[in-house]
């Protein structure tokens, strides 16, 4: 693999974006603490659908249940993206999980090594390549606001936090070689966009998604822990719900609704 990885390309993607309705305007700095901050905040402030957040480096980035991500500055994809959804947000976690394993397909790596563990977290390998981190907010008039957060890693190496790499990866570690970071953005962005603007204008997008993002899955039929603060259960991850909650088969032959929890 290459030593040398350039910055992030601003003129090229000026070039490519906006795509599917998403990535202008752009906010791009160095270093952005947390990109779904300032969205949030930009949202507030009246900032239109689109609004792209990016930064190459983000030392106070937030993971699902308060955890941080680990920051390989210059290595990752690190944004937000702004949306102002008419149906239920919890859509975008699934648009949003399939849009990234798209995006990964798409760079020539074999469909077959990509795949989700519910509810969101891209595996390449079994091991987690990419975060989603989605946070809406209630503006004036009712309105709400969501902001899909994506942290991707994408060149470098997770090798100095051995207990981390046991269970996660990078694009270029997995296939020996790095990776423009920017086709990976506007591929992500244009299925994001792609999803976003079927399930506003057709009521039968949602069976639509459901399925695809159903047959990305990798926790299905496997051995399942969750961990929902101090309850721990153990089954079989026996399915998904209409709206996309995890059915847990337990040893007692019951069946639990999971909505939220670390799966492993």
């Amino acid at each position: 693999m290459g030593n040398a990885v350039p910055p992030l390309d601003l003129g090229w993607l000026a070039e490519q974006l906006p795509i599917a309705g998403l990535g202008f305007p752009r906010i791009y700095e160095p270093v952005i603490p947390s990109t779904n901050t300032v969205a949030l905040q930009r949202a507030n402030a009246g900032a239109p659908a689109g609004t792209l957040v990016l930064t190459d480096a983000q030392p106070a980035g937030r993971g699902r249940q308060g955890r941080l991500w680990v920051t390989l500055p210059g290595q990752q994809i690190l944004l937000s993206v702004l949306l102002f959804p008419t149906y239920a947000p919890h859509w975008l976690v699934l648009a949003a999980g399939l849009a990234v394993t798209e995006a990964v397909a798409a760079q020539g790596i074999a469909p077959g090594r990509v795949g989700l563990k519910w509810p969101n977290d891209v595996l390449l390998d079994d091991r987690k390549v990419a975060g989603i981190l989605i946070e809406t907010t209630t503006l004036p008039g009712n309105r709400l606001a969501a902001v899909v957060g994506l942290g991707m890693n994408v060149n470098g190496s997770l090798d100095p936090w051995p207990e981390l790499a046991s269970k996660a990866t990078t694009l270029a570690a997995a296939c020996g070689q790095t990776f423009a970071r920017e086709p990976l953005i506007v591929a992500f962005l244009h299925e994001l966009g792609g999803w976003a603007q079927r399930l506003a204008a057709d009521s039968l997008a949602h069976q639509s998604l459901l399925a695809a993002w159903r047959a990305r899955l990798v926790t299905l039929g496997r051995p399942t822990t969750v961990h929902q603060g101090d309850e721990l259960l153990a089954g079989i991850a026996g399915g998904v719900t209409d709206e996309g909650a995890l059915l847990l088969d337990l040893p007692d032959g019951t069946r639990r609704t999971i909505l939220w929890g670390d799966v492993e």
